[in-house]
């Protein structure tokens, strides 16, 4: 059986966002845990991710294609408010996990459970109903991922239950938005280029803030904190693609879910780079999203939408 296109893209996704976090674990471990890395390093994310929106532009002008695809202007504003709210969830997680490190485990689980809210919301609006094998596929992976989360710890302060809950509503609302838009034919490329260039322009409003009130990019004292923020935020852009398209050529919850699993990768970079080895209930989490990742690869088919992409099946 082959697998549908979206789990595909939703495994890119996957790939690109792990790649991300794993990045950023290393910088926040090679800075000692220095809260300011955890602060600073998103922003030169964003950067990177307007760097990656940049070279699209100019390869899009170069080319001739332009922003093929976009059949209403909202669509691109759309596709911007994406990446801002994108860039506001980085931010308000690393405040949660820098304000409250006894709250990593509950802030994981709840940002996890936004693959919910954006199932919601795309059935609530959009009409999206799922089969039998996707709700049964989502909901293992949610509870695969809630138990990952939770194997880190099970006490939280108030304040890290607050950035832990706005973190799941901002990610909610740039999923939700990206599924909005490819619901509406929005192509793609163009939309995720636009995202890039939206949380770009995040990046550079935290780049003149930072140094105009003297901080600068305080905790990142090596190049190879700087070189690997910049890298992440590319893994970033790569990863935003992989979702875009996923939500739009299949069911947002779902896709949203797969994605969401890149924990999975995280923990197994981790324990390969540093060496530690996972905790039981963790390894117990990682089997339960992987078996709901495989239910959704083999009976996630999702009707095509009733408006394809430009120059897109």
């Amino acid at each position: 059986m082959l697998l549908p296109a979206w789990v595909g893209y939703a495994l890119l996704g996957f790939f690109g966002f792990g790649i991300t976090n794993f990045l950023l674990g290393c910088v926040a471990q090679w800075s000692g845990g220095d809260v300011q890395a955890s602060i600073s390093a998103p922003i030169l994310v964003w950067c990177a991710m307007g760097i990656a929106g940049a070279v699209a532009a100019g390869l899009f002008s170069a080319t001739g294609r332009g922003y093929r695809g976009i059949p209403a202007r909202r669509l691109v504003w759309v596709a911007a408010v994406a990446g801002v709210t994108l860039s506001a969830g980085m931010l308000t997680l690393k405040l949660g996990l820098a304000s409250d490190p006894t709250a990593r485990g509950p802030i994981v689980a709840i940002t996890a459970t936004n693959a919910m809210l954006v199932a919601l919301l795309a059935y609530g609006i959009l009409k999206e109903k799922l089969s039998a094998a996707q709700l049964a596929g989502f909901l293992v992976i949610v509870a695969g991922l809630v138990t990952i989360g939770l194997a880190s710890g099970a006490s939280a302060s108030l304040r890290g239950l607050f950035y832990g809950l706005l973190t799941m509503l901002l990610f909610s609302i740039t999923n939700y938005l990206l599924k909005h838009a490819g619901h509406r034919g929005a192509n793609s490329l163009s939309a995720t280029a636009i995202l890039w260039l939206a949380s770009g322009g995040v990046g550079v409003a935290g780049i003149v803030v930072t140094f105009l009130s003297g901080r600068g990019l305080a905790g990142l004292d090596s190049p190879g904190s700087i070189a690997a923020s910049l890298v992440a935020g590319l893994f970033l852009a790569l990863g935003m693609f992989g979702i875009k398209t996923a939500v739009t050529r299949g069911p947002g919850g779902p896709a949203t879910a797969i994605t969401g699993s890149n924990a999975i990768l995280v923990t197994l970079l981790d324990w390969l780079y540093f060496g530690h080895w996972p905790p039981a209930q963790k390894m117990i989490g990682m089997l339960v999203a992987l078996l709901g990742i495989v239910v959704l690869a083999l009976g996630g088919r999702h009707a095509p939408p009733k408006r394809t992409e430009e120059g897109e099946a």
